[in-house]
């Protein structure tokens, strides 16, 4: 027992000391991953950036950057990488130990030393590639510059006229970046790096709005000498001609308004030959916003003379049109007031627009009128116009469904002596179809129904002498009647359907009386309640009987008595 106890703690120990030892190599892995990281970090190329920066006048500026730069990442490989590599010994030796705990904590002090090392090179990288970037950058703008200076200073040699009193202004200002380029050359060369760039870029960006600057002086001297001048000359002119044809134009203001525009416009040259362009784009700016202002309101009149010529024939078809429509109603309603009830409403709205009308052609006489002078406001003379067309619609519109109403009148008293002849006629030869079908007496309902509808059209042939007749309350009283007379008809299809169906249905179960009777009670009870005018109830009891003794019967007979 013993010996097997023994075999069991030897196998247990055994398992136990292959676990430790895969720990153990498994950590050995990493530790050795991390030793392989610490060589690389160790090989940071950034000595080879520094390289570029040597290359430089390392003299002031530069020269306490690359000092600096080179101070630091020594102190980062001399102190955190000694650091680093101490932590990953100890930590292989607490390993030999099977210390695990302890050889994790070592490695993760070694990762996070590495980790400062990689963070201050990134840090280090971009301020050395920044300066080294900002500095190929001022050394292109400095060619560049270089050029926009030559190109700025032949321009002026060779096509000052262009530039007017602003050449000598402009050529001293291009003389005036001469030093300024050279103080750039003086800073590369004592080493001032940073302070060269900065000057190169503000000096770079001067320059390329002085190009666009004396691209666009010519074209501003040409808008101040000829184009705004002979934008005057045309609104001018454009005007007086137009004066002559009959606009009045007194609203534009057209001389007071050019005269300041040209006082404005004399202050522009001096502004350019001082290079003060700001101001004057300005003053050009707001000159051309004013011409487009008066052209807009030039523009506008021309527009409303058009609109005049063009609408005012249909605009007088209009007024006449609306003019004998309302003496066409007025005729008519004196003619029709003693046969038909005419709304009061209708009758004021007609008078009231006669006069509508009448005051809406005197306007627009007096607007003709006034088109027939030397001096006309075309635009208001077509905001009263269009006032006079949509007002004379509406006017004839409303008239128009007022003669419609008028019209209906006719056409609803027509309909509604046709639809009381039809209920007349209809009347009749429904009671007659009553009188002469199979039924043993006309219901008591039917003769009522009838004796309502005698009445009705009694009422109703003696309201179509009334004068003046009241149309609606004729239609409605003639409308109900149609109705009742409708119910009167179906009442009717329904009772003599039943009783002409029950009827057949009892000939043909007669053949089954004889041999049950069972079937021939039923057929008593429904012969009873026939003759006591209770056809829907005798039609259920026959059917019934009928589908029992030959199943399908009833709905065969029902079939071919419906077609």
């Amino acid at each position: 027992m013993w010996v097997y106890i023994l075999i069991a703690l030897i196998v247990i120990a055994a398992v136990l000391t292959g676990i430790l030892l895969y720990m153990r190599n498994t950590r050995k892995d990493i530790i050795k991953e991390q030793h392989e990281r610490l060589e690389q970090v160790k090989s940071l190329p950034f000595q080879d950036m520094l390289v570029k920066v040597k290359s430089y006048n390392l003299h002031g500026e530069v020269d306490s950057l690359y000092k600096g730069w080179q101070s630091e990442w020594q102190t980062v490989i001399t102190s955190e990488i000694d650091k680093a590599s101490e932590h990953l010994n100890t930590a292989t030796e607490v390993l030999e130990k099977f210390k695990f705990n302890e050889a994790e904590s070592h490695v993760n002090q070694a990762k996070a030393q590495m980790d400062v090392c990689e963070e201050k090179y990134d840090s280090l990288s971009k301020e050395v590639n920044g300066l080294i970037k900002d500095t190929e950058t001022s050394e292109q703008e400095f060619s560049e510059s270089e050029r926009l200076v030559r190109e700025a200073r032949r321009d002026i040699l060779a096509s000052g006229h262009k530039y007017g009193d602003a050449s000598i202004p402009l050529e001293d200002l291009v003389e005036s970046y001469e030093p300024e380029l050279k103080q750039y050359s003086v800073l590369v060369n004592n080493g001032d790096y940073v302070s060269a760039n900065h000057h190169m870029s503000e000096i770079h960006d001067e320059l390329v709005t002085l190009k666009e600057n004396m691209d666009e002086i010519p074209l501003l001297i040409k808008d101040v000498q000829k184009d705004l001048p002979q934008a005057f000359q045309d609104i001018r002119f454009g005007c007086r001609d137009l004066k002559a044809d009959g606009y009045d134009l007194e609203h534009v203001k057209v001389e007071g308004r050019l005269s300041t525009l040209k006082g404005k416009l004399n202050l522009v040259e001096p502004l350019i030959a001082r290079l003060d362009l700001d101001e004057a784009r300005a003053i050009i700016n707001d000159i051309n916003d004013q011409l487009d202002d008066m052209y807009e309101l030039i523009e506008h009149e021309v527009k409303a003379k058009q609109q005049v010529d063009s609408s005012k024939d249909s605009i007088t078809d209009q007024l006449f049109n609306a003019k004998d429509l309302n003496y066409t109603l007025r005729t008519e309603i004196d003619y029709l007031k003693g046969y038909f009830h005419i709304n009061e409403a209708d009758v004021h709205t007609v008078h009231k627009y006669e006069n509508e009308i009448e005051n809406l052609i005197d306007v627009y006489d007096e607007i003709m009128t006034e088109t027939s002078k030397m001096s006309v406001r075309f635009s208001e003379v077509l905001h009263n116009l269009n006032y006079i067309k949509e007002h004379i619609g509406s006017i004839y519109n409303e008239q128009a469904d007022i003669q419609e109403h008028l019209i209906n009148l006719r056409e609803d008293e027509s309909e509604a002596r046709e639809n009381a002849q039809y209920v007349l006629d209809k009347k009749e030869t429904v009671y007659r179809s009553l009188m002469s079908s199979n039924l043993t007496a006309v219901p008591e309902r039917f003769i009522v129904m009838k004796n309502e509808l005698d009445i009705d059209i009694q009422e109703i042939h003696k309201y179509f002498k009334r004068r003046p007749l009241n149309i609606q309350y004729l239609k409605d009283k003639v409308g109900q009647t149609v109705i009742l007379m409708n119910k009167f008809e179906q009442d009717a299809y329904e009772i003599l359907h039943e009783s002409e169906l029950t009827e057949l249905m009892i000939q043909y179960s007669n053949r089954y009386r004889r041999d049950d009777p069972d079937f021939n009670e039923k057929l008593n009870e429904a012969e009873r309640l026939f003759k006591e005018n209770r056809y829907k109830r005798a039609l259920d009891i026959v059917r019934d009987a009928l589908n029992k003794v030959e199943p399908g019967a009833a709905e065969r007979i029902e079939d071919e008595f419906d077609k």
